[in-house]
């Protein structure tokens, strides 16, 4: 998902989980409309105005089974959602992601000196970070996921290189 799609559903999270998933034959994102090397095709989905991008699942009947499954396993009461914020800085959609409850939300972001709630700064001279999945090793070290998930309050102040070199 990009930033502004994921941050619109964790301000909707409940609402967009009682909703179906549309599909849809295009991205509204242009580049994400070239399939890359591979030329292989995946389905994508909407859910209000978030666009879900489903680059492991090659049919939607596959999404759907995989995706209702999940969402009945979902324990509203003990969420935590991270973001990575590859690409220029939004302030205003970082504020929108961290709304009033800052406790259960991290975004990983690039711009040194940015003190935000819910964020941890990552070094990185590439506009894109990568996922916290295939770049995993970028994150280790930078913030304690541990700390967080036990922690009843929110980072503070948001973890940052600086912090972990004293």
């Amino acid at each position: 998902m990009m930033p502004e799609c994921f941050t619109e559903l964790v301000v909707n999270f409940e609402e967009y989980m009682s909703r179906e998933i549309q599909f849809v034959s295009e991205s509204k994102y242009p580049h994400h409309n070239q399939q890359g090397n591979t030329g292989k095709r995946y389905p994508i989905g909407i859910i209000g105005n978030a666009e879900i991008h489903f680059l492991h699942y090659e049919s939607e009947s596959e999404v759907l089974e995989k995706w209702n499954r999940r969402k009945g396993r979902i324990d509203y009461e003990n969420l935590y959602y991270v973001m990575v914020a590859n690409g220029p800085y939004d302030e205003a959609m970082l504020a929108k992601f961290a709304g009033s409850d800052a406790r259960n939300k991290v975004c990983f972001h690039r711009e040194e000196g940015i003190q935000l709630p819910t964020g941890a700064y990552i070094p990185s001279d590439d506009p894109e970070m990568g996922n916290l999945y295939s770049q995993y090793q970028r994150f280790v070290g930078w913030f304690d996921f541990a700390d967080w998930i036990l922690s009843e309050e929110p980072p503070s102040p948001p973890y940052s290189i600086s912090e972990l070199a004293d």
